[in-house]
């Protein structure tokens, strides 16, 4: 066992929902036969997935403020603890404990699904006839998971599919089988993103083979909704190929997956007036997948809300223009903070209200941070795909064919998806709708390809806080400011044209120096 390298510094095990399932014991590193043995271990071995997406590492907290926090969106108050020190002043290492958590955390999810997914042949072998399409679901579920968390991994940990033009330029390990000897020595090498992206359409593929093609999701042998939008089903995994097909650029497929999901009739947008309450209550009308929390299984005050609320540890602040005077190298006359990009007439204004830091010498008048606010019994879900996505990324999509091949009818059905949603969340709205051109624009019109900046600012307001601003910014390589704390002037100009500033470096993150030392193939990112 010396010798033996894993992809993570933890042992693999599998949980429950409730934490019930037999955990493996200390010194194992590989599944028994016996776990697959029967239909209540298979279903908690997929419940088990979902926990592990539970966790502060990942989606409980790490995967939603990493995001934020090295973006222009969100910053850290002057009353704070050490948490995320290094990555608000783009100063993080290799030996950053978050990066190390959430590397550990992702590939623990990748091994638990790699099992399932090996064992479906045993898994149909002990199904009764009742219990066969059950069985396709959660091997499906697996494979949408893992998807999933390569896609994340990617995303952290490398440069987008497009920084280099065939996409050679290292990414991830790709691990697909599950460990079966202790005796065995991993050192696996980082694939090229090519090969990541590759691999996360083909599980994407073999979800889609498996799942019902209604949306249901059975559990225990029924139809079940109250696991709709807590379970990977058919629109979760669509929702999930429009994601990667918009940060892969291939924007047809964007188009195609956006599509099957809007024309689900599944779900449906907030309504104006009950935005903030709507998107706060588990279950609503526009999620496709949550990540579930209740009152006995939740993060606790390792959580996204307890970070945020003011009652909790209220770390974490929005961005405000008036929160810096300068910034290196540049002036801040084009930027905008987080709260200076909402009118006061937009809805969502209301996730970053101004207050007081509740803190003694802590700011006050600043934003706060209140997407998720939840510290009385820790019972928010979190929001992976909502609706609105669908709809701006289609209508990404729509605007980037149009570009490109000059099609007016694209870009109308664009500003029709795009429009959708500035009229849903700003009462002011009908003055402030897009219309843009591929032409000359006319007078109160903008040119496609400002329009398509706009719609990448709308997508900053639409997703503010939820973990995806940061790779809207690489994947488009948008300047921005960096502001790193509420309480001075200090910021940081993040230019993607400087490839040699370690601010540039620091716009991924590292691989964890744990690994790079005890796995002779695993190669650093550079800067790093």
């Amino acid at each position: 066992m010396k010798n033996y390298i894993l992809l993570f510094s933890a042992l693999v095990v599998l949980a429950s929902c409730k934490k019930s399932f037999t955990d493996l014991k200390p010194q194992q590193s590989v599944f028994t036969e016996d776990v697959f043995s029967s239909m209540p271990t298979a279903r908690a071995a997929v419940n088990g997935l979902y926990s592990l997406m539970q966790s502060y590492s990942y989606y409980g907290r790490d995967a939603m403020v990493i995001p934020e926090v090295l973006s222009d969106n969100m910053t850290r108050s002057v009353k704070t603890g050490n948490r995320y020190t290094g990555m608000n002043t783009m100063t993080h290492t290799a030996t950053d404990a978050n990066v190390s958590r959430m590397w550990s955390q992702i590939y623990r999810v990748i091994t638990n699904a790699n099992a399932i997914i090996a064992n479906e042949s045993k898994l149909q072998g002990i199904a009764t006839s009742l219990e066969t399409a059950e069985v396709k679901q959660l091997v499906g579920e697996a494979y949408a998971v893992r998807a999933m968390a390569y896609f994340d991994l990617a995303k952290f940990f490398s440069r987008p599919l497009k920084h280099t033009t065939d996409g050679s330029h290292l990414s991830v390990p790709l691990v697909l089988k599950p460990i079966t000897n202790v005796a065995e020595v991993v050192y696996p090498k980082r694939n090229t993103a090519a090969e990541v992206y590759d691999q996360i359409e083909k599980d994407i593929q073999e979800a889609l083979t498996r799942l019902n093609t209604t949306g249901d999701v059975i559990i225990n042998g029924a139809t079940n909704a109250a696991f709709f939008k807590i379970r990977f089903n058919r629109w979760g995994v669509l929702a999930l190929r429009a994601r990667v097909a918009v940060y892969k650029e291939d924007w047809p497929t964007a188009v195609t997956a956006a599509s099957a999901v809007i024309n689900s009739n599944r779900y449906s947008l907030f309504p104006y007036a009950t935005l903030f309450s709507n998107f706060q209550t588990v279950g609503n009308v526009e999620s496709i997948l949550e990540v579930a929390n209740n009152a006995t299984d939740n993060p606790g005050t390792d959580s996204y809300a307890y970070l945020c609320s003011q009652q909790g540890y209220g770390e974490c602040l929005a961005t405000r223009q008036s929160m810096n005077s300068r910034s290196t190298g540049t002036t801040l006359s084009t930027f905008k903070g987080l709260y200076e990009a909402y009118t006061p007439t937009d809805a969502r204004r209301r996730f970053v209200e101004l207050g007081n830091r509740n803190s003694i010498g802590g700011e006050v008048n600043v934003p706060l941070c209140l997407k998720y606010t939840n510290i009385s019994n820790y019972t928010e879900n979190i929001k992976v795909f909502r609706l609105a996505e669908m709809y701006l990324s289609r209508g990404e999509a729509l605007a980037r064919i149009a570009l490109q091949t000059g099609d007016a009818a694209a870009l109308n059905a664009s500003l029709t998806d795009v429009n959708l949603i500035r009229r849903s969340r700003d009462t002011a709205s009908t003055t402030r709708l897009f219309a843009a051109t591929l032409g000359t624009p006319p007078v109160g019109s903008i040119t496609a390809a400002a329009y398509v900046d706009s719609i990448i600012v709308e997508r900053r307001k639409e997703f503010a806080l939820e973990g995806q601003r940061l790779f809207d910014l690489n994947r488009t390589k948008t300047n921005y400011v960096k502001i790193n704390s509420a309480g001075n002037s200090t910021s940081r100009l993040i230019q993607y044209t400087n490839t040699t500033s370690s601010y540039y470096y620091r716009t991924i993150l590292p691989i964890p120096v744990t690994q790079v030392q005890n796995n002779p193939n695993m190669v650093q990112n550079e800067g790093f």
